[in-house]
């Protein structure tokens, strides 16, 4: 019996114009009904995603941050902070590569240096609670993630560059837009899944995830039932259970249509 069921949010539930369709809420009041929690399991902000489910806010469960912040009915459940020296240190590297922008990720909000970056985040599309900061210093705030903006794709170039130097110290996803956010080495999507289950005593043959993204792996290993969209690179269609649809086909939403019609 199926008891959660976990979504990415960009390439995945969100169509290529980053649009969510509104029967999302209608199928996540009739998971509910049906027992089953819907997990919103992003890279994006707890704001960010709150701003996505206002109508089902205290409904789901939010997997912010690539899994660093988990939050349900507005109350913390699990989180992965970071070390402020790493912090630091992750900063300025990322500075020296070029052709790169990087914001902080805490619980309260994001805090960037760059106004261009600020302003790319404030946009509809991610909704980001996002301020200004001059140093480091200022922040007054547990950090989860260091997300990197890179000007092409990062496996073609931060993630070569940070990667071997962090290894086995730090963990780095690739996700959209270019982006690569770097954790906790025990930080992931697939982490935060774990102690979901734990805290509602849910087996992972009883999980289903949706990915499409190399941030999706480890929850993929982590639930009972993996799908992968259609427009996600061939590694990671590899390694999901099934492959369905692509996110401007609503395959997320037709899947759980077909999910909750197999129950019934």
């Amino acid at each position: 019996m199926i008891k959660l069921i976990a979504s990415d949010m960009d390439g995945t539930l969100l169509n290529s114009r980053g649009e969510l369709d509104n029967e999302i809420y209608d199928i996540i009041n009739r998971l509910k009904e049906l027992g089953i929690i819907f997990t919103a399991a992003s890279g994006r902000q707890l704001e960010s995603l709150k701003k996505r489910f206002l109508p089902v806010d205290n409904d789901i469960i939010y997997l912010a941050e690539n899994g660093t912040y988990v939050v349900y009915k507005g109350e913390e459940i699990y989180s992965n902070v970071m070390n402020r020296n790493i912090v630091e240190e992750l900063v300025d590297k990322i500075k020296n590569i070029g052709d790169c922008a990087c914001f902080l990720c805490g619980k309260k909000r994001a805090y960037c240096e760059n106004d261009e970056l600020i302003e790319f985040m404030r946009q509809p599309i991610f909704g980001y609670d996002i301020v200004k900061i001059n140093d480091i210093s200022e922040i007054d705030d547990d950090i989860l993630k260091v997300s990197l903006f890179d000007s092409v794709d990062p496996r073609e170039r931060s993630y070569k560059i940070l990667e071997p130097e962090y290894r086995g110290r730090m963990y780095l996803a690739t996700s959209g837009y270019n982006c690569l956010d770097i954790m906790n080495i025990d930080a992931s999507k697939g982490t935060a899944i774990k102690e979901i289950c734990r805290k509602f005593g849910i087996d992972k043959k009883d999980t289903v995830s949706f990915g499409d993204n190399y941030n999706d792996l480890e929850m993929f290993a982590e639930t009972g039932m993996s799908y992968a969209m259609l427009n996600a690179d061939e590694y990671v269609r590899n390694k999901a259970d099934k492959v369905i649809g692509s996110n401007d086909e609503n395959a997320v939403i037709e899947t759980l249509k077909g999910i909750i019609e197999e129950i019934h």
